[in-house]
C-alpha cells in the first residue's frame, strides 16, 4: 500500500499568541471574523505592500498571518523587542516565549532583547534609570507622556534617534536575522521599522506589536507599518483605528499572560504549606509592581496595625509583601518589627503561586498584575496609579465588571 506523506501544517502566528492571551472578557474569534469581514481589496494590497511572501516563508489567508512550520529545515528566528521599563513589558515578553516553547518546541527560536540598552547610547541605552526617575516624580512623568503625544512630536525626535543610531539599531537587529519581530514597548515601533525600511527589510521580516497596556496607552504604540497591532481591549483597538491602522492589522484579545497562569495549580491549602503561610488566617497579598513602586511601605505598615486586634492580642490576618527590584524596601520591611505574621520577598517568578495561595491583593494599577490577579480570583485594592497609561485602569470597565464577579 502506498503511504501518502502528510502535508506541512501551516501554523496561524494569531494561534501562537490566543495561547497566552488572559481573554478578559473578549471572544477573540467574533474579533477575527469581524476584522477580517472588513477584509477588502485595498487592505489586501496595502497588507500585501509589508508583507512581500514567499511559499517557503508565509502566506496571507483570509486575513490571518500564516508560518509555514518548516521543521528541520530551518528554526524561524523570532525577535521580541521589550525593555525594563517597569516590569509589565518583560512579563509579556516571556509569556509569548514561553508559549512559542510549548507550542512548537525548537521550531521557533525566540529571542528576548532590549536592543536599545545593548547597542545604542543615549538617551536610548538609559531608558530604564530614566523610567525609575520619572516614575517617582509623577507630575514630570505626566509632562513627558502628554507633552510627547502628538505625532508630529514624538514622529519628530524618533526619526531624528533614529538616523543617529541607524547602523547601530541595524546590527542589532541583524544579528539575529528575524523572520518576525514582536515589539512589547511603545517605543519599540518607529524605530525599528524605519531601519528595516531603509535597509530594503520591510517586505521580508514580519512586524507586530502587541500592546501591554490594558486601556489608555500612548500613541507611539500605534504605526501604521505593522503588519498586526494585537490590542488587549477594545478601546484600545478603537485608539489603533483612530491612529491610522486598518482593520485588518487590528486583533482584539485579552493581555499575553504567563502560561504558568493558565495550568492548573495546587489548592490554597497545599501552597500555603510549600509557602510556609499560616494555614488559617486571611493573607493580603500587598506589591507595587516589578520595581516595588508607589506606597508599599505606608501600605504594609497600615496594614500591621489594622491586621492585630489589640484587645485580644492576637493577629487577624498574614501579609505578604513583594517589593519586587526595590533592595532598599525589602531590607527596611525585613528590618521591621511585626506584630502579625510577615512574609517579606524580593522579585518574585512564581507569582501564580502566591497569588493562589492568598485572599486579596493590594497593588499599584499594572495592566499586568490585575489581568494574572483576576485570572487566580483574587479581589484586587488599587493603591496607586501612574498617570498616562494607568490612569485608565482605575475605572477600566473590564476590570469593574470582572470585579463585580468576584
Amino acid at each position: 500500500m502506498m503511504k501518502v506523506q502528510a502535508p506541512t501544517r501551516k501554523a496561524s502566528f494569531t494561534e501562537v499568541l490566543q495561547r497566552v492571551y488572559s481573554n478578559l472578557g473578549y471572544d477573540s474569534s467574533s474579533s477575527n471574523s469581524s476584522s477580517s469581514s472588513s477584509y477588502d481589496c485595498n487592505n489586501l494590497q496595502k497588507l500585501k505592500y509589508y508583507i512581500q511572501e514567499s511559499d517557503d516563508d508565509f502566506e496571507e489567508e483570509d486575513g490571518t498571518v500564516e508560518l509555514v512550520q518548516i521543521g528541520a529545515e530551518r528554526a524561524k528566528n523570532v525577535l521580541i523587542l521589550m525593555s525594563d521599563t517597569g516590569g509589565g513589558h518583560r512579563a509579556s515578553a516571556e509569556a509569548i516565549r514561553d508559549a512559542f516553547k510549548l507550542e512548537y518546541g525548537d521550531e521557533y527560536r525566540i529571542i528576548v532583547k532590549d536592543v536599545w540598552k545593548e547597542y545604542t547610547g543615549w538617551p536610548l541605552n538609559d531608558m530604564e534609570r530614566q523610567y525609575k526617575f520619572m516614575v517617582k516624580h509623577v507630575q514630570l512623568w505626566k509632562v513627558a507622556f502628554h507633552s510627547t503625544s502628538p505625532r508630529w512630536i514624538h514622529s519628530c525626535y524618533l526619526a531624528a534617534i533614529a538616523a543617529y543610531y541607524a547602523k547601530e539599531v541595524e546590527a542589532g537587529l541583524m544579528e539575529y536575522k528575524p523572520d518576525i519581530i514582536i515589539s512589547v514597548h511603545p517605543m519599540m515601533q518607529h524605530i525599528p521599522l524605519w531601519v528595516l525600511k531603509w535597509q530594503g527589510l520591510q517586505k521580508k521580516v514580519i512586524f507586530v506589536t502587541v500592546i501591554t497596556d490594558l486601556n489608555s496607552c500612548h500613541p507611539t504604540w500605534f504605526h501604521p507599518g505593522v503588519n498586526r497591532c494585537y490590542c488587549p481591549s477594545t478601546e484600545v483597538a478603537k485608539r489603533a483605528a483612530l491612529d491610522g491602522l486598518e482593520d485588518s492589522q487590528i486583533r482584539v484579545f485579552g493581555l499575553p499572560i504567563r502560561p504558568s497562569f493558565a495550568r492548573a495549580v495546587l489548592s490554597k491549602d497545599e501552597l500555603r504549606e510549600e509557602l510556609e503561610l499560616d494555614p488559617s488566617l486571611p493573607a493580603v497579598l500587598l506589591m507595587g509592581g516589578g520595581e516595588g513602586m508607589g506606597p508599599v511601605k505606608k501600605t504594609a505598615l497600615a496594614l500591621g496595625e489594622s491586621l492585630f486586634d489589640k484587645e485580644l492580642g492576637k493577629p487577624l490576618g498574614q501579609l505578604i509583601i513583594i517589593c519586587g527590584r526595590n533592595k532598599v524596601l525589602k531590607s527596611t520591611l525585613e528590618s521591621h518589627e511585626w506584630p502579625i505574621p510577615v512574609k517579606v520577598r524580593g522579585f518574585e517568578t512564581q507569582m501564580e503561586k502566591w497569588m493562589g495561595a492568598c485572599d486579596c491583593i493590594i497593588t499599584k494599577a499594572g495592566p499586568g498584575t490585575i489581568a494574572e490577579a483576576l485570572i487566580r480570583g483574587l479581589p484586587i485594592i488599587l493603591n496607586d496609579y501612574i498617570p498616562g497609561q494607568t490612569m485608565g485602569l482605575v475605572s477600566s470597565p473590564e476590570v469593574l465588571k470582572k470585579q463585580q464577579k468576584l
